[in-house]
C-alpha cells in the first residue's frame, strides 16, 4: 500500500524532481538550514501536512522494526541524541532518499546491515589514532588476534 501511495504522490518517473534533494525539500523531510552570520539558528525541518510525508514516516515506523538492519540501528543512534520523534523523520529522510535512487536509477535496494556503523566507526577512529600516532613519531601495528 506504501509504495503505490508514493508511485502515486512522485510519479514512476522523478523528472520533476533533478536530485534527492528536492524530493525530500519538497515532502517536507528535509532537515532545517536557518543560518544567519555562520551561526545555526534553527534545525527544525518544514512543517508541511504532505501525504508523502505521512507515508514515509510510517515506513520508516515499520522500517526501525526489522532485527538486525541498519535503519534501526541509525535509529538507536540518533534517538539517544535527537529524540524518538526528531530520529524517526531523519530515518523517513534516508528511506526517501533510498526511494528515489531505487526509481530513478534503477538501483536495487541492499540493507547495509546492523554492523555497518560500528564498523564505520571503528574504521574512522583507527586512522584518526594512526595519524596522531605517526605525529608523535609512532607506528601502530595490529595485534596477533
Amino acid at each position: 500500500m506504501a509504495a503505490a501511495t508514493i508511485l502515486s504522490e512522485v510519479g514512476a518517473t522523478l523528472e520533476e524532481f533533478p536530485r534527492s534533494a528536492a524530493l525530500t525539500s519538497w515532502s517536507g523531510l528535509c532537515p532545517g538550514n536557518n543560518q544567519s552570520a555562520g551561526k545555526r539558528k534553527s534545525g527544525r525541518s518544514p512543517v508541511r501536512g504532505h501525504r508523502l510525508k505521512t507515508i514515509m514516516v510510517e515506513v520508516a515506523w515499520s522500517a526501525i522494526r526489522k532485527p538486525g538492519s541498519y535503519y534501526k540501528d541509525k535509529f538507536q543512534r540518533l534517538r539517544a541524541r535527537r529524540g524518538a520523534k526528531r530520529a524517526i523523520v531523519a530515518i523517513a529522510h534516508r528511506l526517501l532518499k533510498a526511494v528515489y535512487y531505487i526509481i530513478k536509477e534503477g538501483r536495487h535496494f541492499r540493507d547495509l546491515g546492523a554492523e555497518y556503523l560500528t564498523h564505520k566507526h571503528q574504521t574512522g577512529k583507527l586512522g584518526s589514532l594512526k595519524k596522531q600516532a605517526k605525529l608523535l613519531g609512532y607506528e601502530l601495528t595490529p595485534l596477533a588476534a
